[in-house]
């Protein structure tokens, strides 16, 4: 099997990390088909971490990506900044590798040494359970269109003891 290096993105993969989300995210039933035109738009807006967009490359080609950026967890308190990571993709010739979850500790990694304290998703919990992810509800965070507040999908993954301390 071919070595994966997981690196920053950078500014001369966008063309070729558009690609990779166009035909990832073809696969998917629930896509509109603008996931790759969102994270174009997200790479210019200030809550875009640089050093939290990774790729994976496997013989000199990306075959997966991911991006974390800044959210707002509103709170009656205070407005506290975390992460969101979204959107994740992995090309479907390479599905059920690792390359998803190896990308995810490795971009967890660095955002908990940047001094993030949680990351926050919309996904599948079968799916992303299985990488230490839990519904936001447990810690009594709403997703703003979770209406029944016991969203399975709206999940939350610590990456320090400090999390929710200060709400």
């Amino acid at each position: 099997m071919a070595v994966m290096i997981i690196r920053q993105e950078r500014p001369a993969d966008y063309d070729e990390v558009r690609e990779l989300v166009k035909t990832s995210f073809a696969t998917n039933a629930d896509d509109d088909g603008t996931t790759h035109t969102y994270l174009d738009e997200l790479r210019n807006k200030d809550v875009f971490i640089p050093e939290l967009s990774l790729v994976a490359e496997r013989e000199n080609k990306i075959v997966g990506q991911v991006v974390l950026y800044k959210t707002i967890i509103t709170t009656p308190q205070e407005d506290i900044t975390e992460l969101l990571l979204s959107p994740i993709c992995v090309h479907p010739d390479y599905f059920k590798q690792g390359i998803a979850r190896a990308m995810i500790e490795e971009v967890l990694s660095i955002a908990k040494k940047m001094g993030y304290t949680a990351v926050f998703l919309c996904g599948n919990p079968e799916t992303y359970k299985k990488m230490g992810f839990v519904p936001t509800y447990k810690h009594s965070i709403y997703h703003k269109s979770d209406e029944s507040k016991a969203a399975e999908w709206s999940m939350v993954r610590k990456l320090s003891n400090a999390f929710l301390r200060s709400i």
